[in-house]
């Protein structure tokens, strides 16, 4: 399968430093806008669901310091690499909550899961970067008919 409209291989980024929290909104918009022009409109929902809880942990956790979105794909890949970056603090591993059914937050990490083929995290002495691996399905058959 080879990925409409996307260059050999495409990175997009954007930083969204001290946007606290419209950061969110901001990496969802990115993310459609971007997704879009590379002609992987099937592929919008479910990313923008990824980079929303990856931004918003982001904000919850690494305050209002360096944030940043990164969107690559690759022309003969089905894949696309989701990542957000921002100053973080090093600790444990991150790990996916399940928590009750009546719990107010805690399902961000899971629903990257969920539909992620694979995530992970990556501190350094200044940043944490949290990705997510997301498959692109091959694009629906035409089935019209004349």
């Amino acid at each position: 399968m080879t990925l409409p409209n996307v260059p050999p291989v495409s990175v997009a980024m954007r930083d969204l430093s001290g946007m606290s929290w419209q950061a969110p909104a901001l990496a969802r918009k990115f993310t459609r806008e971007r997704l879009t022009s590379w002609g992987l409109d099937h592929a919008v929902n479910d990313a923008r669901t990824i980079v929303s809880e990856l931004t918003t942990n982001a904000v919850r956790h690494g305050g209002d310091g360096p944030l940043t979105v990164s969107l690559t794909a690759h022309a003969l890949l089905p894949v696309l690499l989701l990542s957000v970056t921002d100053r973080g603090r090093p600790g444990g591993p991150l790990r996916a909550l399940h928590p009750d059914e009546d719990a107010e937050t805690g399902r961000g990490l899971a629903m990257v899961e969920a539909l992620a083929a694979l995530w992970s995290w990556t501190h350094t002495a200044r940043t944490t970067t949290v990705w997510a691996v997301l498959p692109l399905s091959p694009l629906p058959a035409d089935t019209r008919t004349s």
